[in-house]
């Protein structure tokens, strides 16, 4: 068996791992057989979808990689305020997180090579090589010293002049272009953000929203139905909308996903550094959500 081979078994047996999970289920033998029953054959299919785009990353980098995936999954993508990107330097991406593809989306429009990405500690991205080089995996909440090794390693990076994306409220949100209350959860974004204002001279925090990644109809599709809080419907929405592509070799709903790069913090003479950031991104989000309607 091939080295590729094998990660794509190992891709394989942690993606039924993870569907167990998002429908809240322990994993026992009997809840594997039952996932891999209704989603095995599409988990197949992303298994290998999975190995290809860790080739493309391996050869043009993550950008390339995400532009290479999206048009099987969306029927166009888009992006404004590219320009704020800085040229070269520190900085961090903070975006919303409406989950399903929103990073995938982000990172196609990336104008920097040097990217890297804090992500959760799921396990079947560890299974992607090429990929993994950019990725630095944040353990459970309830883990201090992992997640203090993740803010380290991630503060190197930045001090070495490279880029950051990380999502600040740590869990998912609601998507801007059809759930309300869209900026409910900016003002519980993470402090680590001041923290690497501090740590990091020169270092440029970019206020990013992105929307239009979870499709409306997977949302009222029966399976999200399996939980009740409005996160855990969007990831069950997310298992259905890709499980469906996947199937079909080709995208089903019609997604537009949109990416706002907005504005800009940096500097630590600020009264309150995190309220600011929740300012930043309350706005940004206004004028996201302005071209949407013009």
């Amino acid at each position: 068996m091939t080295q590729a081979a094998s990660n794509a078994d190992l891709f394989y047996e942690a993606l039924l791992f993870e569907l167990t999970k998002a429908f809240a289920l322990k994993y026992t033998s009997r809840s594997r057989r039952l996932i891999e029953f209704i989603f095995g054959k599409a988990a197949r299919t992303a298994a290998t979808v999975a190995m290809d785009l860790d080739h493309v990353v391996g050869k043009g980098g993550h950008a390339e990689g995400a532009r290479w995936f999206l048009p099987r999954f969306v029927k166009s993508h888009s992006a404004r305020g590219i320009g704020n990107i800085p040229a070269s330097g520190p900085f961090v991406i903070a975006p919303n997180h409406p989950g399903s593809i929103d990073t995938i989306v982000i990172t196609a429009h990336s104008t920097r090579r040097d990217l890297k990405f804090i992500i959760g500690d799921i396990q079947f991205f560890k299974h992607m090589p090429h990929s993994c080089e950019g990725f630095i995996f944040a353990p459970p909440q309830n883990d201090t010293a992992g997640r203090m090794q993740v803010v380290r390693e991630s503060i190197r990076h930045l001090q070495h002049g490279g880029g950051l994306l990380i999502f600040p409220r740590g869990s998912i949100e609601a998507d801007p272009e059809f759930m309300p209350n869209a900026d409910a959860e900016f003002h519980y974004w993470s402090r680590s953000l001041e923290i690497f204002l501090k740590r990091v001279p020169n270092l440029q925090i970019l206020i990013t929203i992105v929307s239009g990644v979870i499709a409306p109809a997977a949302m009222r599709h029966p399976i999200t139905r399996f939980r009740k809080a409005r996160p855990d419907r969007q990831r069950l929405a997310f298992v259905y909308q890709l499980s469906r592509q996947l199937l079909s070799g080709k995208q089903l709903f019609d997604l537009t996903p949109r990416v706002t790069f907005g504005e800009t913090i940096q500097g630590t003479n600020h009264d309150d550094l995190l309220a600011d950031i929740e300012h930043a991104a309350r706005r940004t989000l206004v004028k996201h959500m302005e071209w949407a309607t013009s």
